[in-house]
């Protein structure tokens, strides 16, 4: 049992990988491209509605997919009644966000915004329709028609964009790289998955989850509501230039925590729910889990941060080099979100959704004061804000894993220390090498190459576990590519 689900994680840890990979050089190519055709004032007015979207897709789901997961015999009963109730939500949340779209624009003195606004909205009833497919894959596994899909359907989105952008259409690149996405998920997800919802509508299903979801969906909405809140703060009061500046920092610095992220979290929450009742087992996969981001997280963050200034001139042109401040502390903060994120699943694997409900508030009220005071100091001020936030919440995760799992913050700190000490060495030694190049291109292409041979020919010679896990993974996936 414990070797079937070993192989199964492992597979669905290569298609996670390829699948988050892939959509990050997507967005990671589409956006160089856009970001030198489009202003600062196109992506400002898209950054700021991108709390509608995300806070309307958490109550659309309404945290009904993590229990579905976490359920071990869910019913076609169940799986129809959520996704009938997904559908009605998501209807009358578009209705009543096209009928505000006019005081979103004037609240923001935009007056383009309204029909910005009822166009990208669309996304929210297309994202509804295939909540239930994806949850179906992640449950079972099926990670490889989820790559599929999603890499297809980003693929052909960002294309039709950069179109756009070069016909002269502005924002609307923008908006139609994420409507089209939603909408190609969602054709791609009924094409290649079986599943069809039943005639029914079990009001049963709906009690029996509620108690575990309705804590998922409050602390949700409430993670959303200041995680996007930051562009509409800097949008009101400091203009759709600097949101777009903030955007693009937080843009970039997320592609890398959230691949990271997200490649895990595909993967943890339906192994956590699984063994669930094995509180040792789950202590050893949290382990292992921390020291695999610790070995990703940590060399690629901080390079960024060393090479921020050419990659942005260069890569984005000059015109978004106010971004760079910007970039550098969210890649600092974007170092504690995987391992934040980790804990997070791993509380609601084990039926705490209701703790990380109230953890949410406490944080929440803390991160509500250091806005309060920082809001009129500086853009700079609430990033650094925002940083001590995330060392908070990483603190608390690793409070209450040690409380719930025996995982505490000696074994953190042992688990981590061998490559954030690496990174450390690797980093210094770049900054040094940066410093002796002659010119901003030379830095761009000389220092990446220069600290992944440190940072690899260091995790060699000390024999780093995950170095060795990582080449034998590697060598195996080779081995079963050849043998096919």
């Amino acid at each position: 049992m414990e070797e079937d689900l070993k192989g199964k994680t492992t597979k669905a840890l290569v298609w996670s990988s390829a699948d988050k990979v892939g959509q990050q050089l997507f967005y990671l190519v589409a956006g160089i491209i856009l970001a030198r055709q489009l202003s600062p004032v196109d992506y400002g007015k898209v950054g700021v509605l991108t709390i509608f979207i995300a806070l309307s897709g958490i109550l659309i789901d309404s945290g009904f997919s993590s229990a579905l997961i976490r359920k071990k015999e869910a019913t076609q009963a169940d799986y129809s009644t959520v996704f009938y109730l997904n559908i009605a939500i998501s209807c009358v949340l578009y209705a009543l966000l096209y009928a505000a779209a006019p005081f979103i624009a004037a609240f923001f003195k935009e007056p383009d915004l309204t029909l910005i606004c009822r166009v990208l909205f669309l996304v929210i009833p297309m994202n509804a329709l295939s909540i239930i497919q994806q949850t179906l894959l992640w449950k079972h596994f099926r990670l490889s028609v989820n790559a599929s899909v999603n890499l297809c359907a980003l693929g052909l989105a960002s294309v039709a964009a950069v179109v756009m952008a070069y016909c002269g259409m502005g924002v609307w690149a923008l908006v139609t790289q994420t409507l089209g996405l939603a909408v190609l998920r969602a054709v791609f997800f009924w094409t290649f998955n079986d599943w069809r919802p039943q005639w029914v509508f079990r009001m049963a299903s709906l009690r029996e989850f509620f108690g575990y979801s309705s804590n998922l969906v409050v602390s949700g909405v409430i993670n959303n509501v200041f995680n996007k809140i930051y562009p509409i703060i800097i949008g009101k009061f400091y203009g759709m230039a600097q949101t777009g500046y903030y955007t693009q920092a937080d843009k970039y610095q997320d592609m890398a925590s959230s691949l990271i992220s997200n490649i895990f979290r595909s993967v943890t929450f339906p192994v956590f729910s699984k063994v669930q009742d094995d509180l040792q087992r789950i202590k050893r996969i949290c382990r292992k889990n921390v020291r695999a981001i610790s070995f990703f997280i940590f060399p690629i963050m901080s390079l960024l941060v060393v090479v921020s200034y050419p990659l942005i001139l260069i890569v984005l042109k000059a015109q978004w080099l106010p971004s760079v401040p910007y970039f550098r502390l969210l890649c600092f903060s974007g170092l504690c979100t995987p391992f934040i994120t980790l804990f997070y699943d791993l509380f609601n694997s084990l039926g705490y959704s209701r703790l990380n409900l109230q953890l949410e508030i406490a944080k929440k009220a803390y991160l509500f004061v250091g806005i309060a005071l920082f809001y009129s100091s500086g853009i700079l001020g609430l990033i650094g804000w925002w940083l001590s936030y995330s060392l908070l919440s990483l603190l608390v995760g690793i409070f209450f894993a040690r409380r719930f799992i025996g995982f505490g913050f000696v074994e953190y700190l042992k688990d981590i220390a061998p490559y954030f000490l690496l990174a450390l060495v690797s980093s210094l030694l770049s900054v040094g090498v940066y410093m002796l190049l002659p010119s901003d291109l030379w830095r761009l292409c000389v220092v990446p190459v220069f600290y992944g041979l440190i940072y690899m020919g260091g995790a060699y010679a000390l024999k780093l576990e995950m170095w060795k896990e990582s080449v034998s993974m590697v060598k195996s996936r080779l081995k079963k590519g050849g043998g096919e």
